[in-house]
């Protein structure tokens, strides 16, 4: 997931930030180049006047944009998100509970199901339904896994 270009005072060009959904690491470009890394959320992004700006990347629970934090100052990358669709989003998890390692599975996926809904450009109403309804989905998905799968141990 990439990031709407946003600009800081003191950086070369326009901050990009690429995060992987499933493994949640971001990447972070500067004017389409690529920054350097410097620590596993830290990056030494290119000065206007020259040199380098340390900037940390945090990502908040079940938020699907990042801050970029500049010299003590944090910017967000995308809009807020309302507190009730960061509550909605995380909900497949449950699934872990009741179905263990394909419960998870099926959880991870509707979360990043839910983040990629999170961060659509559909109104917080419409989007907190989809979210329901991925969460419902996923459940159904697990069950009908579940039922082959005993159903298939019971035959044998």
């Amino acid at each position: 997931m990439n990031t709407e270009p946003i600009s800081i005072d003191g950086v070369a060009g326009p901050i990009v930030v690429t995060t992987n959904a499933l493994w949640g690491r971001p990447a972070v470009t500067v004017g389409g180049v690529p920054a350097q890394r410097t620590g596993r959320r830290q990056y030494a992004l290119p000065a206007a006047a020259g040199g380098a700006v340390e900037a940390t990347v945090r990502s908040a629970f079940a938020d699907p944009y990042p801050t970029v934090e500049v010299n003590g100052v944090q910017h967000r990358t995308g809009p807020p998100v309302p507190v009730v669709l960061r509550v909605l989003a995380p909900l497949p998890i449950l699934l872990i509970a009741v179905g263990g390692a394909l419960g998870g599975l099926i959880g991870v996926l509707g979360l990043v199901a839910n983040l990629a809904v999170a961060r659509s450009r559909t109104p917080s109403a419409v989007k907190g339904l989809i979210m329901v309804g991925v969460a419902v989905v996923a459940s159904v998905v697990w069950l009908a896994i579940a039922v082959a799968v005993q159903a298939a141990i019971s035959s044998s």
